[in-house]
């Protein structure tokens, strides 16, 4: 979608000019190591600038096991192919024990749609077994009376599971203000200078959920994904028609269209 021009987003990157120029005044940059006052201002400043370029819409809210295997299917593969791979699934077994109880050759070829299905099924399949095993149920909605650090740390010790897949799983389907962190958002969030520029993904997602105020991470997790895919990209991002390139610092862009 196109980015818009009109009177209210000349004010909205008004104000994240001026964000930006209390940063400079002060000696500050927006990440972790300022955290100051003015950064989650400027967290607002950018999603205002960027709602008026990207329509975004919520995700469907679904029970936490379903919500973790579906973002594992969603691992280094395209939306497309995720939810192919996702349809297969629920066609070809009709609960989670059914799939708990295939081979892990059969729920490979089931999913291969959504690419590495040796790797995914052996994560789902182990995912399933251990929760057999010390739960006696396949369900996860025991997180809900966890607190978010618990239920995060939680999932990340399932073999195959990092933060950027639990945090999904707190944001989307028990509705908890923790902002997930994928390849876009870390990207963009090293480019706007809301994380240093060495951050890894662990350090970006801490920095984030620190900086950026509650009410935002949802949406500003979906609007930094709609602007990593359609405008700045890994290669060659279009700072041209970027809605907040006037006050982008560009951090590590080199060569921009």
């Amino acid at each position: 979608m196109g980015v818009g021009h009109g009177h209210s987003n000349v004010t909205a990157i008004s104000k994240l000019r001026q964000v930006d120029a209390s940063h400079t005044r002060t000696g500050t940059s927006p990440g972790r190591e300022a955290n100051t006052a003015g950064s989650p201002n400027r967290c607002r400043a950018l999603v205002e600038c960027l709602r008026r370029a990207h329509r975004i819409s919520r995700k469907t809210r679904r029970p936490p096991l379903d919500e973790l295997v579906l973002t594992i299917l969603s691992q280094n593969t395209s939306d497309v192919n995720r939810d192919r791979g996702w349809r297969a699934l629920r066609e070809r077994y009709p609960d989670w024990e059914a799939v708990a109880a295939a081979s892990a050759e059969e729920v490979e070829e089931v999913i291969r749609p959504a690419g590495l299905g040796r790797q995914k099924a052996a994560t789902i399949l182990g995912l399933l077994a251990r929760l057999e095993e010390e739960r006696q149920s396949l369900s996860l909605d025991h997180l809900e009376g966890m607190d978010d650090g618990t239920a995060l740390a939680y999932l990340a010790g399932f073999k195959g599971i990092g933060v950027k897949t639990a945090a999904c799983v707190l944001c989307f389907s028990l509705g908890r203000d923790v902002m997930p962190v994928d390849t876009h958002v870390h990207r963009l969030a090293r480019r706007l200078g809301l994380v240093p520029p060495k951050a890894g993904a662990v350090e970006a997602h801490e920095v984030l959920n620190d900086v950026v105020p509650s009410d935002l991470r949802y949406d500003l997790h979906l609007m930094l994904i709609a602007h990593g895919r359609r405008v700045c990209t890994a290669r060659r991002p279009a700072c041209s028609s970027c809605a907040v390139a006037d006050s982008c610092p560009k951090v590590g862009v080199e060569d921009a269209r």
